[in-house]
């Protein structure tokens, strides 16, 4: 309703924002990342925003916004 971005975080995937509309989700508990990138957390955050579609995220704010 304010037509403003936060990030959230989501504490053990129950409590997330009580208004708003997500455009992204990143799931950073260790069962999403640990097979295959082990302790490397942040490799595991570069990629996930190396393959995120940006224009789909834009689409996703500009239909929030309105």
């Amino acid at each position: 309703h304010t037509k403003s971005l936060h990030n959230y975080w989501a504490f053990d995937h129950m409590h997330g924002a009580a208004t708003g509309a997500p455009l992204i989700a990143l799931d950073m508990y260790e069962h999403s990342f640990h097979m295959d990138y082990g302790a490397a957390a942040a490799k595991y955050v570069d990629a996930f925003m190396a393959n995120l579609d940006w224009e789909v995220v834009e689409a996703r704010y500009q239909a929030a916004i309105v």
